[in-house]
């Protein structure tokens, strides 16, 4: 079970509650559940994917759903997530849209405008949290 609340106490924002419309052929998505032998920390994680497309959508759990992180365009606050070991840049801080509804995507930066990056070991621990 994942962690209900962020790292100081504020209970984290809910998952979409119904399957988001794909973007891309604006049918309903489906729900389904990542492999056991996802490699990326997302074992076990409910989704919404577009079965037509094969198409992503979102995550459907409250792991790195913090209230405090920067509102998608819908008006809500985002998911944050960090990319998988098959990706450019593995480990990098993203938010995405919490609902699976628009194209929100913002990079996670440092004070000093550099993305945040975060290593194997130490994205496996805060994945178990539900920071990420």
């Amino acid at each position: 079970m994942t962690n209900p609340f962020n790292s100081i106490g504020i209970p984290l924002e809910p998952p979409p509650t119904q399957p988001p419309i794909c973007k891309k052929c604006k049918r309903a998505s489906e729900y389904f559940i990542t492999r056991r032998s996802n490699r990326n920390g997302n074992a076990g994680r409910p989704c919404y994917k577009c079965l037509p497309c094969d198409n992503f959508l979102v995550f459907c759990d409250r792991r790195g759903n913090d209230p405090e992180n920067p509102k998608c365009h819908c008006g809500y606050s985002s998911k944050r997530q960090i990319t998988g070991r098959s990706k450019s840049v593995p480990g990098r801080v993203h938010y995405v849209c919490r609902l699976g509804e628009c194209d929100f995507y913002s990079p996670s930066r440092d004070e000093n405008g550099q993305d945040n990056v975060i290593a194997g070991e130490l994205a496996d621990k805060l994945s178990r949290l539900s920071f990420i």
